[in-house]
This record gives structure tokens, C-alpha cells and sequence, in this order.
């Protein structure tokens, strides 16, 4: 079992980001912003799903809800200092950084002043999140995104750059 589980990890995260990308573009389409007008990078995942502000407004409305439903998720996020709202603003930027938008990586201030960082190591030290957890984060995160109507493409792009972050966030 755990072979299969093993080929099937990679396809999880990209199904999970895939949902990701979907649900912003979706969600995107029908709140469109005046924030975006004159954007340059249409031709970025980040662009497809909205923008920093399609990013926020996915993890806000479907991501962080489903991910604090579940049980084995949960209670990662009842230890942490910082506002959900501070954690969905930080995580749009980065995640809007890195899909090849015009966000700051770090070093920007929230609404209640918390300064983002990019240290994934950091910012997850001390929490003991195991592989299982990581692989169910993006597994939650991509049945939002699948069900938001986030495109396959984009969801592997996801799914791609948060497994770049693995060796960070897991602690065994």
C-alpha cells in the first residue's frame, strides 16, 4: 500500500493545487478588480487565478475553512500567534510571488501590521508537521481548487511549488 500511496503523492499535490488555481480563477471571473486592470503577466498562473487578491479570496472563502474542518489539519492551526487573516494574506502574497505575480515575496505588512515572511522553515518550526499532514494540507487544498474549476495545468504548477517547500515545512 504504501507504494501506491508513494506513486500517488506527486498526483495529489498537483490535483490539490490544480483545485487551488481553479477556485481563484473561478471565483475571479465573477468578482472581478479594478486591481487588475492594465496587469502585464496574463500569462501567469497567478494571473489565471486572479491575482494576489483571487489567491486570498480562495483561501479565505474555501481553502482555510475546509483545511480548519479537518481533523487531522486543525489543530496545527490552533498554536499559531498569528490571525488566519494575517496567514491568508502572507500565503496569497508568497504563493502569488512565486506563480508569477507582482506581489512582494516578504517584508510586507498586514492590515494588523504582521510582517510576512519567506522563511517556510521559520515560519513552520516547532510545528512537527509530518509528511501525512503536508500530503492531506494539499490533497484539502486541491478538492477546493478541483471543485472551483481550477484548470489541471495550473493545479500541477501549484501543486509543483508547494512541494518545492516540503523539506521546510515537514518536520519529522
Amino acid at each position: 500500500m504504501s507504494k501506491s500511496v508513494s506513486f500517488q503523492k506527486p498526483m495529489f499535490i498537483v490535483s490539490a493545487l490544480t483545485i487551488l488555481a481553479v477556485a481563484a480563477v473561478a471565483w475571479f471571473s465573477l468578482h472581478p478588480s479594478a486591481a487588475l486592470a492594465g496587469r502585464e503577466n496574463g500569462g501567469t498562473v497567478s494571473a489565471r487565478l486572479g491575482g494576489v487578491e483571487g489567491i486570498r479570496t480562495f483561501l479565505d472563502k474555501k481553502a482555510v475553512p475546509a483545511i480548519l474542518a479537518d481533523p487531522e489539519l486543525a489543530p496545527f492551526f490552533a498554536v499559531l500567534t498569528e490571525t488566519p487573516g494575517d496567514i491568508e494574506d502572507c500565503l496569497a502574497r508568497l504563493l502569488d510571488h512565486d506563480l508569477g505575480g507582482l506581489s512582494a515575496k516578504a517584508g510586507t505588512a498586514t492590515e494588523t501590521g504582521h510582517i510576512c515572511r519567506s522563511s517556510m522553515s521559520n515560519v513552520h518550526r516547532g510545528l512537527a508537521i509530518t509528511d501525512r499532514a503536508f500530503d492531506r494540507f494539499v490533497e484539502v487544498v486541491g478538492r477546493e481548487a478541483l471543485a472551483a474549476g481550477v484548470a489541471p495545468a495550473d493545479v500541477q504548477e501549484i501543486a509543483h511549488k508547494l512541494e518545492s517547500y516540503r523539506g521546510s515545512i515537514v518536520r519529522q
